[in-house]
């Protein structure tokens, strides 16, 4: 069954004029996922005929704020069951709205920074999880920007299923912070994938890191049909 993914764009404080055509483009060469990619979302998300026929939204934005018929269509999505992945500097957004925020779990919020973009190690700290289930127990050189400090919002569950360490050489914490996250809200699974940076006229070394690519296809399969291929 293909999976029917809407990715939602158009705006980021990161280069979304290359992450989402790449992660549209990644999906759906993996033959699991068929991609409409908008940089309008309150087109597409105003539209509740059109949401349920998709099975994943992927979150790659960063920017004003959704009228709110396309809050409310995009909550009530999830809570009937539409997976999501909220990617990297989604997490950033929707400052104040509380089904986001709880949707998110982690966002950041006042207090949170990341230190400088390098290459680090992920630890799989849940390997029963079927996102993570038969992954190396560590990933070795992961280029990206690791954020710590996230805000835990709303006392919202979630649990942990990959971290790495903020080394303080590289401008962190000195503490291991999570790296992937998953969740339910309501009857809809959350992929809440902390990695993935992408600098305006940056390199794509995240993006195009095989690792990285293969947690991401397992992270959306997963909150979309609950499983992984």
């Amino acid at each position: 069954m293909t999976i029917e993914t809407l990715l939602i764009s158009g705006a980021n404080n990161h280069d979304w004029t290359r992450s989402a055509p790449y992660c549209r483009d990644l999906l759906q060469n993996s033959g699991r996922f068929n991609v409409l990619l908008t940089e309008n979302p309150c087109e597409q998300l105003g539209d509740k005929n059109l949401l349920e026929k998709h099975q994943l939204l992927f979150v790659d934005y960063n920017g004003p704020a959704w009228d709110d018929n396309s809050k409310v269509n995009f909550v009530d999505a999830i809570r009937n069951g539409t997976g999501v992945c909220i990617l990297h500097a989604a997490d950033n957004a929707f400052e104040g709205w509380k089904e986001y925020e709880e949707i998110c779990a982690l966002c950041w919020r006042k207090g949170t920074s990341h230190g400088k973009y390098h290459p680090f190690d992920i630890k799989i700290t849940d390997s029963d999880h079927p996102i993570t289930r038969g992954l190396p127990p560590v990933i070795k050189n992961h280029p990206d920007e690791l954020y710590h400090n996230l805000v835990h919002m709303h006392e919202a569950p979630y649990r942990v299923i990959a971290t790495a360490f903020s080394s303080e050489e590289s401008g962190g914490i000195g503490k291991d912070q999570p790296a992937l996250v998953v969740k339910e809200y309501g009857k809809g699974r959350v992929f809440h994938c902390i990695l993935g940076h992408i600098w305006q006229g940056g390199v794509m070394d995240t993006f195009e890191n095989p690792d990285f690519q293969q947690m991401l296809l397992r992270g959306c399969e997963w909150a979309a049909t609950g499983r992984v291929q």
